[in-house]
């Protein structure tokens, strides 16, 4: 649907397309890679939690360092160069990382707000997900091999 609607703030929530990206915003978060933190920022949210692997830790941190009080800015008039995916292979071990990551970050910050069946529905919506996007990923490898 984003892509239909690029201009549409409803459809692109998620990755704010429809701000103009050489402009300066207000965020909830950025791109790991992209972030600069003051030192008071850090010393008062802590490190990056480590239970995270490779994906997720930095929308963790972007949510505690919202929490805390501090606010989080996309400059668009910097550049910064992110290969996506550049330290991770496209593997079906990164891409069960990924949904883990997912699971992990709901559990930490929003499990205590929800009701017993969105706890529950919740589990099988990430396993769905990624349990599709793991077997596609498995089939487009096996098509290429052969």
């Amino acid at each position: 649907m984003s892509r239909l609607f690029a201009n549409n703030r409803r459809f692109n929530a998620y990755n704010l397309d429809y701000l103009p990206e050489d402009a300066v915003h207000p965020v909830d978060s950025v791109v790991g890679a992209y972030m600069q933190l003051r030192r008071e920022t850090v010393a008062q949210v802590g490190l990056l939690d480590e239970r995270f692997f490779m994906y997720g830790e930095d929308l963790d941190w972007a949510k505690r360092i919202k929490d805390a009080g501090w606010e989080i800015w996309y400059n668009g008039q910097s550049e910064v160069t992110h290969v996506k995916r550049a330290s991770s292979s496209q593997s079906s071990k990164t891409r069960i990382d990924f949904y883990e990551a997912m699971w992990l970050f709901y559990v930490k910050h929003y499990r205590d707000q929800t009701s017993w069946l969105v706890d529950q529905l919740i589990p099988l919506g990430v396993a769905a997900r990624g349990g599709v996007d793991v077997a596609l990923h498995l089939w487009r490898f096996c098509r290429q091999r052969t």
